[in-house]
């Protein structure tokens, strides 16, 4: 099995995945689908063996004392890679995942035009992008960052684990951290990003109480905070984030939530109808006065109608209005739509009302 073949026929079949499991073929997930590949069945012996072609010293050793291991890295000229070596039954499995050599942009993402303005004219509060798994965040958080870098004199200081884009400084500078590489924990990273002076601060896979009330610090004391976590929808992220405070302190975290949050993009991918790619929709909430009222007086099942109502007034959109959108352009099928909802039912209801 010849690693640099595998990785470039990644990059030339535009697989987002590679799947290297004992018992099966080599699998690659191709417009969200898994497809598998013509040769032989892999052997336990196969996969062990790629895991230490592409690992060096260090990450076997953590390998090892951990049985799971996620780190990233170059080939140059092709792409950048993120890679999980894990075991299972056993043996060892391996899950790549693959990203541009070089971050993406807001247009060709079509991210819309009230998140750049969000990140343009902000310079405190919180910017959150959710979604679930491989619903291209990282992708969206790196086309963000890199419009910073391109139009603002600031200094970013980037908290990953592991590095999915390496990013070039501009009129902006960024550091990047990675989490077990450049610094121990995101606890030691937030520690010291006061003495550091970042304008900006970016979070990847923003997790548990600790690390969602350092944010929400940053962002109330004047720091522009972009930070990416796993939830099916916006509402599911503001529960996520209040739900990981205990009881008696869910107020502060909704005052706090009210003080800082600037705007929440939710997303998924969709395959087109065309069956060539895949489509974002996204879900768009900004702050208002009524947002940060319904967020103090824990209305958190109100802010779906409030988006909804507002998408005049201000721009905002739900996941089923985004949704909607597709399907009645031909650009998704209303089966695939259904698929990707979060509501799916409430969907449904909304599909059947005039456009």
């Amino acid at each position: 099995m010849n690693v640099e073949e595998l990785f470039t026929s990644m990059v030339e079949r535009r697989a987002s995945h590679l799947h290297l499991v004992p018992g099966s073929p080599i699998l690659m997930r191709i417009n969200n689908q898994l497809v598998s590949m013509d040769g032989p069945i892999l052997s336990p012996a196969d996969t062990e063996a790629f895991s230490r072609a592409v690992m060096n010293d260090d990450l076997l050793d953590e390998f090892e004392d951990r049985m799971e291991c996620d780190f990233a890295f170059s080939v140059p000229g092709l792409s950048r890679f993120r890679v999980n070596v894990y075991r299972q039954r056993g043996s060892v499995a391996c899950v790549v995942a693959t990203n541009p050599p070089s971050a993406p942009t807001l247009e060709s993402l079509g991210i819309p035009e009230l998140i750049k303005n969000q990140v343009s004219e902000s310079s405190s509060g919180l910017v959150l992008v959710c979604g679930p798994k491989q619903s291209g965040k990282s992708n969206t958080v790196a086309a963000l960052v890199n419009y910073i870098l391109e139009t603002r004199c600031c200094q970013i200081i980037s908290l990953e684990d592991p590095l999915d884009f390496l990013h070039r400084n501009q009129k902006g500078v960024i550091c990047q951290r990675e989490i077990g590489t450049d610094v121990a924990s995101y606890q030691e990273a937030f520690a010291s990003l006061s003495r550091q002076g970042a304008d900006v601060v970016v979070v990847s896979n923003l997790e548990g109480q600790e690390s969602i009330q350092q944010v929400l610090n940053l962002a109330a004391a004047g720091t522009l905070v972009i930070a990416s976590s796993t939830a099916a929808s916006v509402q599911v992220m503001l529960e996520k984030i209040i739900d990981s405070y205990p009881p008696h302190l869910s107020q502060s975290c909704r005052n706090n939530l009210a003080l800082g949050l600037k705007a929440i993009v939710g997303q998924v991918l969709l395959r087109k109808a065309s069956g060539e790619g895949l489509v974002p929709a996204f879900e768009l909430l900004v702050s208002t006065g009524k947002l940060k009222e319904l967020l103090r007086e824990n209305k958190i099942a109100q802010i779906g109608p409030y988006m909804s109502a507002s998408a005049r007034d201000h721009g905002m959109q739900t996941q089923e209005m985004a949704l909607r959108f597709l399907v009645r352009k031909n650009i998704v099928t209303m089966e695939e739509a259904v698929r990707q909802s979060s509501r799916p039912e409430d969907f449904k209801k909304i599909m059947s009302l005039p456009y």
